[in-house]
């Protein structure tokens, strides 16, 4: 039978199990809704995570594949130099032996002997100073391949991200990839409208080097005039001196590898307008130009310079607010293991005074269970 308590108050008699049940029960629903926004984070937070993970492993196996790339020329490298330490050993060697016959022969035959061994010497030696030559040279043209194979590697990783960035954003475009040797620009993306119609294209060259190079703009429109493109972007990891994200140059725009989205949806959204415009308009030449000096105007690259501080600054007001929420959700696993414990031993004192437990084992497990995943997820 339940104990019985009376209310000092209003005298009204109700169980003690009741009461304490009704209690916990409000306890416990006031703690769930931080626990229902912090599962939805959560689960925003692995989403994120997984594309990120995604991304990173293909990165790393394109990394990998170049350090074999590198440690395979190492190698050669290295059995070279092995063959010439053993080739300039044999040739002290040889010199030697060498020496030391001649001053035997010097005594035994004549002047004519003399110089004809003398020649003989001369020619061998002749012979392994070439030899010597040719081994320069093969270490000079690994080093060449070497280096040139490392910086091939790492631009072609850069064409790939940017090629990864616009098939993803832009799903119902078309990225193609310019086979390697096959003369023109990197990446030409084909922009279609809602109904799967082409509007225009762009063509994409990615520059990883340490020094800007003017050449690059002119070699880069005749690959744009060879497919007939209608806008032409150079994205490089060095940008023209007085360039902080982005900017045009003889009709060629120029970006850092952060601004790629934003110039590719602006200029994306550009080649639509213009299409709409030739088919809404009579004047198409003039409304084209009209567009072309927006785009290529001060205002429009305002626009740009404002988009690209927002997008930064938006990028790190993400990164403090996960912080501030992991802070968050680290002080409520440590308020909800309070609870927990505090019910316990309540729970622990009523049972050693009433001789039965008057909380639901069911409930107590629910709270562990909850907290396990807090500690997994933090």
């Amino acid at each position: 039978m339940n104990d019985i308590i009376e209310c000092p108050h209003c005298h009204k008699k109700f169980p003690v199990e009741e009461a304490l049940r009704h209690k916990i029960r409000e306890e416990f629903e006031r703690e769930q809704k931080p626990l229902m926004w912090k599962k939805a984070l959560a689960a925003a937070d692995e989403r994120i995570r997984g594309q990120i993970t995604q991304d990173m492993k293909l990165l790393k196996d394109q990394l990998e594949e170049e350090v074999k790339k590198r440690e395979e020329s190492q190698r050669n490298e290295l059995a070279l130099r092995k063959e010439r330490i053993k080739f300039e050993e044999d040739k002290k060697e040889f010199e030697l032996t060498s020496q030391r016959k001649l001053d035997e022969e010097r005594k035994k035959i004549s002047e004519e002997s003399y110089k004809k061994a003398i020649e003989e010497n001369r020619l061998k030696e002749v012979e392994y100073q070439n030899k010597e030559k040719d081994y320069l040279k093969k270490i000079e043209e690994l080093n060449r391949q070497m280096k040139q194979g490392s910086q091939q590697t790492q631009g072609e990783i850069l064409e790939l991200e940017i090629e990864n960035i616009l098939k993803r954003e832009f799903p119902y475009d078309e990225v193609k990839e310019v086979p390697k040797g096959i003369k023109g620009a990197d990446i030409q993306h084909i922009v279609k409208n809602n109904y799967g119609k082409i509007i225009g294209s762009i063509v994409w060259e990615s520059k990883r080097t340490k020094a800007w190079s003017d050449i690059w703009i002119n070699k880069l429109k005749q690959d744009q005039r060879a497919v007939n493109a209608d806008l032409a972007v150079i994205v490089t990891q060095v940008l023209p001196e007085g360039t902080k994200n982005f900017s045009i140059k003889n009709e060629v725009w120029i970006s850092n590898y952060d601004s790629i989205l934003g110039l590719a949806t602006l200029l994306r959204d550009s080649l639509i307008k213009i299409a709409t415009v030739r088919l809404s308009e009579t004047n198409k030449q003039d409304k084209k130009e009209i567009l072309w000096n927006y785009l290529t105007g001060i205002e429009f690259k305002n626009r740009m310079d404002a988009i690209a501080d927002v997008y930064h600054q938006m990028q790190e007001e993400m990164e403090i607010e996960k912080r501030w929420f992991t802070k968050k959700w680290a002080k409520q696993e440590r308020n909800i293991r309070q609870v927990i414990d505090s019910i316990s031993g309540m729970d622990g004192d009523l049972k050693g005074i009433t001789g039965k437990s008057l909380t639901d084992p069911e409930d107590l497990i629910k709270l562990e269970s909850v907290n396990k995943d807090l500690n997994e997820k933090t």
